[in-house]
Order: C-alpha cells, then structure tokens, then sequence
C-alpha cells in the first residue's frame, strides 16, 4: 500500500456562514405567501366542493387506508365502516376551514410565520454541509471535487480552520461510474445533516461516532469495493469515513486514497 492522498474536509460552524444566510428565513416566508392566492386557487379547482371531497379525498383515502391495513386486519370491517361514515360527514368542514385559512392573514399566513424559524433552522444545517459556493465551500463539494480527481481545484479552496491535508501526493478519481460517486455523496451528506443535528443538540463525540459514525461507516464501506473504485487505487485500503478530525477539532468526512 501507498497512501497518495489523504484529507479530512470538516463541516463548518454556524458563525463560518456568510451574515446573508439571515435573510433567507424572509426571504422564504415572503414568498410563500405571495403563492397564498395561486395555492388556494390549485386546491379549489382539485376540491371545488363537497362532492368532489367525497370522491377525490374520502374514496382515495379509504382506498389507500384499505390496502394499507389489508383485509386481513381482524378490525378491518369496523375500522372501515367507521371511515365511511365519518369521513363525508366533514365535508362541509372542510371546505369552509380551507376557504378561511387560506383568507389574507389566516391560517396559512401564521403557519408560514410559525414555520419559518424551524425552515432557516435545516437550511444552516444543510449550509454547514455544502456551504455557498459563492463565499464559502462546505465538505459536501470539496468530496466531490476530491472523487473527480480535480487536485489543483479542491487544494484552491480548502481552508486550514476546518480542513485537514494530510498527503497531497497526487489524486486520482475515485469511483470508475458516476453514479457510485452519486449514492456515496448522498450517504454521506445525510451521516453530515445528523453529525451537525447531534452536535447542536449537545450529543458528546462518543455517541455521535456510536449512533451515526459507526452506522453509517460500513454503509459506506460497502461501497467500495474491486468493482466500483479506480483499478489504479487499492479498494482495500482507500476508504471515505466519517469521522472526527484531532488536528481541526471538527466532524467531517475523510478521503484516503492509496496505490496496490
């Protein structure tokens, strides 16, 4: 084995994200609502009124409700019966809440306001994962860039407060298809979305690597393998891994590739 690269790529603080990222809760909830006439306009023409409730919601739920149980189900006749009956009778209930939450300053309109902090709150997350390429770059694209095999492109923009260079002796593209590099990425950027979770929520090191590292890791690793990796880079040796950096302090993926 010959390691040729390694690098760890951490995922960046909530303090690290441009001072912009404040204005994408407005930004969000002033758009939505702007939709509240052309939203209430789509649901009214699907369910113009209460016969088309009956057939459009009613029949399809209990449909669906019907093969979800199954027949089977030794309260199936009674669970069943009590949706047939019930269900129709909200009908006129249902057209007018609709019609008065969807009215200027109803229901709609507060849910959007009451949503919009948990709304900003998964953005940063997603942020402090992929970073906006136009200020900053998050783990997510400098693990993609690495897989490619662009050195000269990633080594531009990583930076030493939550990136970690260990060997640059060269790089190569990692996978041999696409769509290997695609599945991985995802995996990982979903392992990243509960590390950052986990941290903000006030979870140590040892139950972040117990219940997500050490979950997602074989995951990962089933995917590298003789048949999907560069036949340049030794599969058993090169590895991508969640884990924690001792040189940054920071969570993140680490990329290893190495020579047969």
């Amino acid at each position: 084995m010959a390691e040729i690269y390694a690098v760890h790529f951490g995922v960046l603080n909530l303090g690290e994200l441009p001072s912009e990222v404040s204005e994408i809760g407005d930004d969000w909830e002033t758009t939505l609502k702007a939709k509240r006439a052309k939203i209430f306009t789509n649901l009214s023409r699907v369910v113009p009124d209460e016969s088309a409730y009956n057939s459009v919601i009613v029949e399809r739920s209990n449909e669906g409700y019907g093969q979800f149980i199954s027949e089977s189900h030794p309260s199936y006749d009674k669970i069943m019966l009590k949706r047939k009956i019930k269900m129709p009778a909200r009908a006129s209930d249902y057209i007018t809440n609709r019609n008065a939450a969807f009215e200027e300053g109803g229901d709609f309109e507060a849910g959007v306001t009451e949503s919009k902090g948990a709304f900003t709150t998964n953005v940063k997350v997603i942020l402090r994962i992929v970073g906006d390429k136009d200020k900053v770059y998050g783990a997510i694209p400098k693990l993609s860039f690495a897989l490619d095999g662009k050195k000269a492109l990633l080594e531009s923009i990583l930076n030493d407060t939550y990136d970690h260079l260990i060997t640059s002796t060269e790089l190569k593209t990692f996978f041999v298809k696409k769509q290997y590099k695609t599945s991985v990425v995802s995996l990982i950027n979903e392992a990243l979305a509960y590390v950052v979770y986990a941290v903000d929520a006030g979870f140590d090191d040892s139950w972040i690597q117990s219940n997500i590292a050490d979950k997602y890791n074989p995951l990962i690793a089933a995917m590298i393998n003789a048949n999907t990796v560069n036949s340049e880079l030794d599969p058993a040796t090169s590895s991508i891994i969640i884990e924690k950096d001792s040189t940054t302090g920071r969570w993140g993926v680490k990329l290893v590739e190495a020579t047969p």
